[in-house]
């Protein structure tokens, strides 16, 4: 026999631990607000709720009606609800001359659905002409440095040209017999230029290759294959300063000019080779005979000649070679 509890009993909120619902094949009688069993017949849970029991395992849901363009529906147990076809025929509609036209009714559904050919002539379209032209116009445009394009609207005419200044991004390759460049200044970044660059180079394909500075007579400097030798047309002048060397080695070089001024006795000869190792010559310049004089190599640019006598102006004429 179980034992009857008639005052509440607080547990200070530990656990009831393996606890058993009333189990009880039908509601029991007279039930209070709260209390709940387990009904061993439906195998439900049930709770009682004010004035009714409330079946756990379905909720106060007491019934499911299919609304507007549904079917299905019902009282307990799986419920399904579907949802009702149309007029429409399933498919794909619209294509790259048709476009879909579709009917739609007030829960959202597509109650009607076809294909509109699409036929709208030039003449149905104002301005036409003009629309397209504009379209046309908009749509190119230029590259700055590299192509311009200029629309003229009254003409109806899209002009493509270049640019006062062109600027090419990446390679250039040009196909030709000649390339003329009308320019003042060319700045080429690269610092070796390849000429006669054939499929298959030679010392024959490569004669008479080189420069050419038009003059009043051409200026060339070339490569001519039966010299085996670099030629040039003109006189070859270094800076004060430079050299002019064969294998590495400095090939000599000559500064001249007269001397004398008719009073100093010393006078300092300038001669930048850089070398004290220079052959000094001085004679008459009027009789062109040899003059001794003392010579001092006072640095590796300059010597000093010295005179017993001062020479009269201009009266010699030195020779340094080295």
């Amino acid at each position: 026999m179980a034992t009857k509890i008639v005052t509440n009993l607080d547990l200070n909120q530990n656990e009831i631990q393996n606890v058993r619902v009333q189990n009880l094949a039908s509601a029991p009688s007279s039930p209070v607000s709260g209390q709940i069993y387990y009904n061993t017949t439906t195998h439900t849970l049930h709770v009682y709720l004010a004035s009714s029991w409330l079946n756990l395992a379905e909720g106060d849901v007491t019934s499911i009606v299919a609304g507007t363009g549904l079917s299905g529906g019902g009282l307990s147990g799986d419920i399904t609800v579907n949802l009702a076809n149309t007029s429409v025929t399933a498919g794909n509609y619209g294509s790259a001359t048709q476009v879909p036209s579709y009917t739609v009714d007030a829960q959202g559904r597509l109650t009607a659905a076809a294909d509109v050919t699409i036929a709208i002539p030039s003449t149905a379209v104002t301005d036409f002409t003009e629309a397209v032209q504009d379209v046309a116009g908009a749509f190119v445009s230029g590259t700055a440095n590299e192509v311009t394009a200029t629309y003229d609207d009254a003409a109806g005419t899209l002009t493509l040209g270049l640019p006062t200044n062109v600027t090419v991004a990446g390679n250039l390759t040009v196909n030709g017999t000649t390339t003329t460049i009308s320019s003042t200044t060319i700045t080429v970044d690269d610092k070796n230029l390849e000429l006669g660059s054939v499929a298959s180079p030679s010392d024959t394909t490569a004669d008479g290759g080189g420069f050419t500075l038009k003059g009043a007579t051409d200026k060339t400097f070339n490569w001519v294959n039966s010299t085996d030798a670099w030629t040039s047309s003109e006189h070859i002048d270094l800076a004060s300063g430079k050299e002019f060397r064969i294998n590495g080695v400095r090939q000599p070089q000559k500064v001249s000019s007269n001397v004398g001024d008719g009073s100093a006795t010393a006078i300092a000869v300038t001669h930048n080779l850089g070398s004290d190792d220079v052959l000094v010559e001085v004679y008459d310049a009027t009789s062109k005979e040899s003059v001794i004089c003392d010579v001092d190599r006072t640095s590796t640019n300059a010597v000093t000649l010295t005179f017993s006598t001062a020479p009269a102006s201009n009266a010699y004429r030195v020779v340094i070679i080295g």
